[in-house]
């Protein structure tokens, strides 16, 4: 199949760089990729960063830089929120790191979640959004009897076997036709067999999902989706797409997961299933959670979670399960979140960004389109409508042409003092703590970058 580079490929970094890459020296000698893990390590070397406050991150070579990674979503208020700091360190002081015990604040949040999520009769915490999807799905086997699940291209819900397919690769005949696709793996060392549980189409197909479920109906225990398909570019659901999702898993009594662990708390503070009126049987939470803090939750209906350990017969456990630095700092971010007009902020700044660059975008003829859901943007070049992870402006040879201008608007931002993550497209995040002076230098940046590269993004479809 042809795969495509998550990296930036030119030698050095368009700013001062010389202590990440004296560190990265050393790093590379006992981390592979100089780095932990895909996310973070990227050619030539990563950015290494130092510290981050607010809406800034300092690196290593002291560059001050507007951030738009926001720890891949996870820091909604802003980085180091004093409510949130303070909740952590107190109970650090008051009550200790951890003791892997039952305790009061998890009861409270597991309360709180109620309230405000939709699906949320009860909860269930773990670390990572990756425990929680695996925790879902198995619940999901239990339920139902059953042992495959769906899933969609472009969606990612982590690393594990069950759904470490078809996320981020270059869809060409490998992949299949897009009314049934074949599923890609996205890692060597999948066990055997794994490929058999999966069933996968594309993300606002009506039509395929309707034709996989009326083939693999007795076979499904779960259809697994981001509601709002981020990984996959940033893509709102189709109205009747939602509306047969959930029409379809009820009838043919299949359990529907959503996955939030990026829209939860981010597009509002019910996630997107209160944004879209659609309810799932579970619900998967992280990443803004506990705002940057590691924390996840699986929730859902009563009938669904009751069976999960402690009483149930499905195991669940974990030494750092719900944390209670961690669940503090939860209960911190909900505070905020409830008293405070955050996601009104949000909504402003996304929609100053969005219109300042598509007013650029006009200006200059540039095929080139913004997503904008909140404070949740990205930004393709290609002016052809994108409504599934197909659509995304790939070539067949590898994705050279679609990474061109990912690679070449990042270089450019960092010129101009604003971080956003190396990636196979242009994924950004907005938190709290940015104002309106960072959006209008972050969209001026974005005009210049159209400006001067006018004449060639005018006449080349990245698509």
């Amino acid at each position: 199949m042809a795969t495509f580079s998550l990296h930036d490929t030119q030698q050095d970094w368009p700013i001062p760089h010389a202590a990440s890459r004296a560190l990265y020296e050393r790093a590379r000698v006992v981390e592979a990729g100089g780095a932990q893990g895909e996310g973070r390590g990227y050619l030539p070397y990563p950015i290494y960063i130092d510290r981050a406050e607010g809406a800034r991150m300092w690196d290593v070579d002291g560059n001050e830089l507007i951030d738009c990674h926001a720890a891949f979503s996870s820091v909604l208020l802003g980085h180091n929120h004093p409510q949130v700091r303070d909740a952590a360190i107190e109970t650090l002081r008051t009550r200790g790191a951890g003791f892997s015990a039952a305790h009061k604040p998890e009861v409270d949040l597991a309360y709180a979640l109620r309230e405000v999520v939709p699906s949320a009769e009860m909860a269930a915490f773990s670390c990572t959004g990756t425990e929680a999807t695996y925790h879902a799905i198995r619940l999901a086997r239990a339920v139902t009897g059953r042992n495959k699940i769906l899933k969609f291209e472009g969606c990612y819900h982590g690393w594990h076997d069950a759904v470490a397919w078809s996320t981020h690769f270059a869809p060409d005949e490998s992949a299949g036709p897009a009314a049934s696709p074949t599923p890609i793996a996205a890692s060597s060392g999948i066990a055997e067999g794994a490929r058999d549980g999966v069933v996968i189409r594309e993300y606002n197909d009506v039509a395929g999902l309707e034709t996989a479920i009326r083939l693999h109906r007795d076979e499904l225990a779960a259809v697994i989706l981001e509601p709002i398909a981020i990984n996959g570019g940033h893509v709102e659901p189709l109205p009747e797409f939602l509306a047969a999702l959930r029409t379809l898993t009820e009838e043919a009594g299949i359990v529907l997961i959503f996955d939030e662990i990026i829209t939860g708390f981010r597009v509002g503070l019910g996630g997107a299933q209160e944004r879209y009126g659609v309810t799932p049987d579970l619900t998967t939470l992280g990443k803004a959670f506990a705002n940057g803090l590691p924390l996840s939750a699986v929730v859902g209906k009563e009938r669904f979670m009751s069976r999960m350990a402690t009483t149930g017969d499905v195991l669940f456990s974990g030494t750092h399960c719900g944390n209670v630095v961690n669940v503090s700092a939860a209960l911190a971010t909900l505070d905020v979140l409830r008293t405070q007009p955050i996601h009104q902020h949000l909504q402003d700044l996304g929609v100053r960004l969005a219109d300042g660059i598509r007013a650029a975008i006009a200006e200059t003829g540039a095929k080139a389109q913004i997503h904008q859901i909140g404070s949740i943007w990205g930004l393709h070049f290609t002016d052809k409508p994108i409504r599934t992870f197909r659509d995304l402006p790939f070539d067949q040879d590898g994705g050279r042409k679609y990474a061109h201008w990912p690679v070449s608007y990042r270089r450019w931002m960092l010129t101009q003092g604003v971080y956003i993550h190396p990636a196979y497209m242009v994924r950004a995040y907005l938190t709290a703590a940015h104002t309106h002076a960072d959006i209008d230098r972050i969209v001026a940046a974005t005009r210049e970058f159209l400006v001067d590269n006018r004449e060639a993004l005018s006449v080349e479809d990245a698509g």
